[in-house]
């Protein structure tokens, strides 16, 4: 990629004071505004958000990651004015202004940017410091800008609590500015530029993009005008990685019959359904690793997850979609209140559903508090309960009504189109904030995109089997509300939900956290 040879150091955003008292009773971090910015180009400019005191610990002592993590961040801008592309690096460079007897090593500090696994400072990226009065530098983030776009990131240090009263850390000082370093571009900058920028090119995540077919002369289905995608049959046969728009930018699925797309994370096996458009990595859950890595047929098990009369390997049980089905509010993974007169009532996110309990009950036991939590991103779920097109009913009580799954005509995709359908934790301005855990289900398109159809298909890797859940409604009709699910042959079907379906988990690992393997069931990719 040719790059324009005009590089800037583009400003000092504010200053880090890492303070060590005896025996840590006066621990302290700041980090403020040092003046304004003066920068060569009127194309880039930085704001601050928190200017004064941004971060200011009390902490006499080392403190728990978790702790760290729910600390008020340091929050700053970047905003390229320009209408040409740019890349950037934001970095933390270690002064000396402080006498080298007296500096705390920056083996003893922790740092987490935006939601990413925090990391000790010493070991991210080395890198060259752009100030005279800088011993040391630290690459934080790399990316790019498109023209006219801004990015937001939060920062929070502390003391890692591994740190001990015997370490060379009582009475010590760092000194630190954040800088940030940019230059600008011909060019759009490509998916998968945009992905190595930020995180390597060794990423699991490139890789993934970087294997997307040539969807002009390739096998993918074709993305509309309007995103959806135009999915003509089932695939069991080749297996490709294919693209399509979601709610965060592009999405890069997994379709087929694919091989190498495993993932063994917090102890069981799972397939990666995608690259979300945030670079997130979307996996199902695909069985307990050690049971099934104590099979004499394992290697069997893991090609198809199939039912061997005692045990379903590739999901974490059976259970009902919801228990009752004579309402509308009943396709609801999460559903209001029953008998209502309104659309928004019927479908308000106040009560959970069977199967989200199961997998609510499921995550809390395995992931919530374990060292596994801090891999996972608050990356929506959707709960598509939007119309079809030849929809008349209304949505509410035993009114007849056709949910857009009732059909794939009414258009297959990645996006949600209703927040409140969009399921998060935390997120609310792209999602509804209605969840408890960051854990759901597959939606109906990704089994479609995945290879499914309305036909049997035991060649792709969402086949098992066994029948389970999507989180896809389907319409309701005599007195019955109706979901999607992928049945025991493959093919996506529909059934009441209070059936007796099979439980498989969803996740979305943040970006980056995978880091080895090969993605093959004898070499899964590991985090």
């Amino acid at each position: 990629m040719e790059k324009k040879k005009k590089y800037m150091l583009l400003g000092i955003i504010g200053t880090l004071i890492l303070l060590i008292g005896a025996s840590y009773a006066y621990w302290r971090l700041v980090i403020y505004q040092t003046g304004t910015n003066q920068i060569a180009s009127s194309c880039f400019d930085i704001t601050l958000t928190n200017e004064q005191n941004a971060i200011n610990l009390q902490k006499a002592y080392p403190i728990l990651d978790e702790e760290g993590m729910s600390l008020t961040p340091y929050t700053f801008t970047i905003t390229n004015n320009c209408d040409t592309f740019a890349s950037y690096s934001v970095n933390l460079e270690l002064l000396n202004t402080v006498l080298a007897e007296n500096r705390l090593s920056s083996g003893f500090v922790k740092v987490m940017l935006d939601e990413n696994t925090p990391t000790v400072l010493n070991t991210n990226t080395n890198v060259t410091p752009t100030l005279d009065n800088a011993y040391e530098a630290y690459e934080l983030a790399t990316g790019y800008l498109d023209a006219n776009a801004s990015v937001t990131y939060n920062l929070r240090l502390w003391m890692d609590q591994d740190v001990t009263i015997e370490d060379d850390a009582m009475n010590k000082q760092l000194e630190s500015k954040i800088t940030i370093t940019a230059s600008y571009i011909d060019h759009m900058p490509t998916d998968y530029e945009r992905c190595i920028a930020e995180y390597g090119e060794d990423s699991i995540q490139c890789s993934i993009i970087a294997d997307a077919s040539d969807e002009e002369t390739g096998p993918c289905p074709t993305v509309n005008e309007d995103g959806t995608v135009s999915v003509t049959k089932a695939e069991s046969t080749n297996g490709y990685i294919c693209s399509a728009p979601d709610d965060y930018g592009t999405s890069y699925y997994f379709r087929g019959n694919v091989e190498n797309n495993w993932v063994k994370f917090a102890g069981f096996y799972w397939r990666i359904l995608r690259v979300n458009g945030d670079g997130s990595i979307r996996m199902i859950y695909a069985g307990d690793a050690d049971v099934i890595d104590a099979l004499p047929n394992k290697e069997e098990v893991l090609a198809n997850g199939y039912n061997d009369s005692s045990t379903d390997y590739t999901q974490i049980g059976i259970s009902a979609y919801n228990s009752s089905y004579n309402d509308n509010a009943y396709v609801g993974y999460m559903y209001g209140t029953t008998g209502a007169s309104t659309y928004e009532e019927t479908h308000a996110n106040i009560n959970n559903s069977s199967v989200k309990t199961a997998v609510d009950t499921w995550y809390e036991e395995n992931i919530h508090e374990t060292e596994y939590e801090q891999y996972i991103s608050d990356t929506l779920f959707c709960n598509d309960r939007s119309f079809g097109k030849s929809n008349s009913g209304t949505g509410t009580g035993d009114s007849y009504t056709q949910y857009r799954w009732y059909s794939s005509s009414n258009g297959i995709r990645l996006t949600c189109t209703q927040q409140n359908d969009r399921f998060t934790v935390n997120d609310e301005v792209i999602g509804n904030g209605a969840l408890t855990y960051p854990v759901g289900l597959l939606t109906t398109d990704e089994g479609y995109l995945a290879g499914g159809y309305s036909s049997s298909n035991s060649g792709y890797y969402l086949y098992t089997g066994n029948w389970y859940w999507t989180m896809s409604p389907y319409f309701f009709f005599g007195s019955i509300a109706y979901l999607r699910y992928v049945s025991s042959s493959g093919h996506v079907s529909y059934n009441n939900v209070n059936g007796s379906g099979g439980v498989r988990p969803v996740l979305n690992l943040k970006s980056g956290s995978l880091t080895s393997g090969q993605g093959t069931a004898s070499d899964p990719y590991l985090t």
